[in-house]
């Protein structure tokens, strides 16, 4: 009866379980002339090792889910960028304004020093892109 369940069936059935023990001895109760007010089951104690192992397989469980829901976030992030990069991509208005956005809290978050150097003096290059940015 209880002895041929496995543990996880046991705990998760409880109250079958206890419904299964009422009728058995209120049947043999019945044969002795006896009446059984109620049968229930209230706590399972199971030895340390098998307590441990619980354990074990509760926090394994727990972890996996942990790691699951870290990875949801994870895939919702990485299709937010992509969804992101594929606006600018397709939008150069936009893709200035975030490079706007991106030189101002550079400029913002403190002394903004810029030192560029031409090759060829005469050719317009890197110090009048980064000019027309600001």
């Amino acid at each position: 009866m209880i002895g041929a369940r496995e543990l996880d069936a046991f705990l998760t059935e409880k109250d079958a379980v206890a419904t299964e023990i009422e009728e058995n001895v209120r049947r043999r109760a019945g044969e002795l002339g006896l009446e059984i007010a109620s049968v229930g089951i209230r706590d399972v104690i199971l030895p340390g090792d098998m307590k441990d192992l619980m354990n074990k397989v509760t926090e394994a469980r727990k972890a996996a889910e942990a790691n699951l829901i870290s990875l949801r976030e994870e895939t919702a992030a990485m299709r937010s960028q992509a969804n992101t990069a594929k606006l600018l991509a397709d939008n150069p208005v936009l893709m200035r304004l975030r490079e706007l956005e991106v030189l101002e809290k550079i400029a913002a978050a403190g002394k903004l020093n810029i030192v560029l150097g031409e090759k060829n003096p005469g050719e317009k290059g890197l110090a009048d892109k980064v000019l027309n940015l600001l």
